[in-house]
């Protein structure tokens, strides 16, 4: 509640008030010769109420005249409700037939103490007020950090919010320098640059914002002066707030004069140093993000360098000592020529698999529900199988079905290589994902983790590639894969759609 009228006049309305009642008290006072205990407590008491009141307006007015307004309007309703009740019970005593003395004085003597009681109901309303306009305007200023992109973008916005929002203009962050071991200004408002040539640097155990800092509590002084570990005796500031934020340093809050900072002060200062720190960790994470986005931009520029180099340097003379080869067996019929042409189909091979390993983002692209039946019979379809058999059951799973029918070919090849020419391949669904299983040899425990290396193999013919490739395709769709024993003793992959997928 407040009055719609300017700190000035409101100012004037209730010292007007509180004079005119001193006025009505003082003259009460003056119409007795003697200055009895009736008199006083009747007339003196109230005249000096009365000043009390048109007082209070005039020192408010000259602090914080925002605050007039609001203590004005309850001087009159307290005065107002008191003056009613009080000229109620007079006219009520009036037609019982007893008349009061001095009726008039009686309710100006009620006037002024609720006009007293309304300007300490106002106090706290105007407080009370203030609190919350306070921490609303700092609410808003605060979503401003949200969009910093950098600690010292945060840094400096913050010092701005306690500047400009809560009036806190001798505000500064310093955050903690890990090679340094010791806590540099970030940013200082434009107000503390003034008072300082150079913003201080808090080396390790030295100052009150070390301390802060090493404990993580939050002190407030309220006379710097007064206490030891101040970094510069003679410093101009006497009043100070120190905030730690955490791992990343610390927000003060310091005044030139002592006893500066009431309660409300600490308050928002509180709230603004956890906005911070909030932001600072956003900042901090954000800043990680993009050194691994520029990390992974130069492993792909390096990336497709190699996959380059593998797909025309290597290819290119390969394909020329095939064509070579071609023309040699034409005119000759040699065993050493058969065993040439069988290693370059392993150079051809693994080249193959290089680049298809090299290729395989951490991400999959077209996914959508798909028969993991009809691809697995389609993946077959590509290996050399000879007389394997595959059996499948069916089900609908969400997966690229491109990536799918790679990872498939791939076991199905690992299959037929190690368990022969006639080994039982099945492709089944599970509660949690689908499992290929085959009844060749299987792997022993002590190797089921290393054959996702890339480059292990046990086997003359293999390149080492395959299942890594496997276990790409699979934490591209995050799933896991884990290697296990058959129920024919051979080996099982089994996937799972809600497994930890990390590599």
């Amino acid at each position: 509640m407040r009055l719609s009228l300017s700190g000035r006049t409101s100012t004037a309305l209730v010292f007007g008030f509180g004079a005119s009642l001193a006025v009505v008290h003082a003259s009460h006072a003056l119409s007795h010769e003697t200055l009895a205990a009736g008199t006083v407590l009747g007339a003196v008491v109230p005249f000096g109420l009365a000043v009390a009141i048109a007082a209070v307006p005039i020192a408010l007015y000259r602090g914080d005249r925002d605050v007039v307004p609001v203590i004005a309007a309850w001087v009159l309703l307290g005065a107002a409700t008191l003056g009613v009740v009080s000229t109620a019970v007079v006219a009520h005593q009036f037609v019982e037939g007893v008349l009061v003395v001095e009726a008039l004085f009686v309710v100006a003597a009620a006037a002024t103490g609720g006009g007293l009681l309304g300007s300490l109901a106002g106090w706290y309303d105007a407080q009370t007020r203030r609190r919350a306009d306070l921490v609303e305007s700092l609410q808003q200023a605060t979503t401003d950090l949200s969009a910093a992109t950098t600690q010292q973008e945060v840094c400096e916005r913050a010092v701005e919010i306690a500047n400009q929002v809560l009036d806190l203009p001798v505000t500064g962050v310093w955050l903690y320098d890990d090679e340094a071991d010791a806590l540099v200004p970030a940013a200082v408002a434009n107000p503390g640059q003034e008072l300082f040539d150079n913003p201080p640097t808090y080396a390790s155990g030295e100052s009150l914002s070390w301390q802060a800092f090493e404990s993580g509590e939050m002190t407030v002084y309220d006379d710097v002066r007064s206490v030891d570990g101040v970094h510069n005796p003679d410093t101009v500031i006497r009043s100070e707030i120190v905030i730690p934020l955490g791992a990343y340093g610390v927000m003060n809050l310091g005044a030139t004069e002592p006893n500066a900072f009431d309660d409300l002060d600490v308050t928002v200062a509180k709230l603004l140093a956890t906005a911070t720190r909030a932001a600072l960790g956003r900042a901090d994470r954000e800043e990680v993000l993009r050194r691994q986005r520029r990390e992974l931009g130069r492993q792909n520029e390096r990336l497709e360098e190699f996959t380059s180099v593998v797909s025309h340097d290597l290819r290119s003379p390969l394909s020329v000592a095939k064509g070579r080869l071609d023309l040699a067996r034409e005119q000759y019929d040699d065993a050493d020529l058969e065993a040439t042409a069988d290693a370059l189909d392993r150079m051809d091979s693994l080249i193959e698999d290089l680049l298809a390993l090299a290729k395989q983002g951490r991400t999959v692209g077209d996914v959508r529900t798909v028969s993991l039946a009809d691809i697995a019979e389609t993946a077959w379809e590509n290996v050399e199988t000879t007389e394997a058999t595959l059996s499948t059951e069916d089900e609908a799973i969400d997966a690229d079905p491109g990536r799918l029918r790679q990872l498939l070919e791939n076991l199905f090849t690992n299959a037929v290589i190690h368990g022969g020419e006639t080994v039982s391949v099945s492709v089944e669904p599970t509660e949690s994902g689908f499992v290929v299983a085959d009844d060749g040899p299987g792997i022993p425990a002590s190797e089921r983790e290393r054959v996702f290396e890339v480059g292990y193999t046990d086997h003359e013919s293999g390149t080492g590639f395959g299942l890594p490739i496997v276990r790409r395709i699979a934490v591209a769709h995050g799933w896991s894969v884990e290697v296990a024993e058959s129920e024919s003793g051979g080996a099982r992959f089994e996937f799972r759609f809600d497994g930890d997928a990390a590599e």
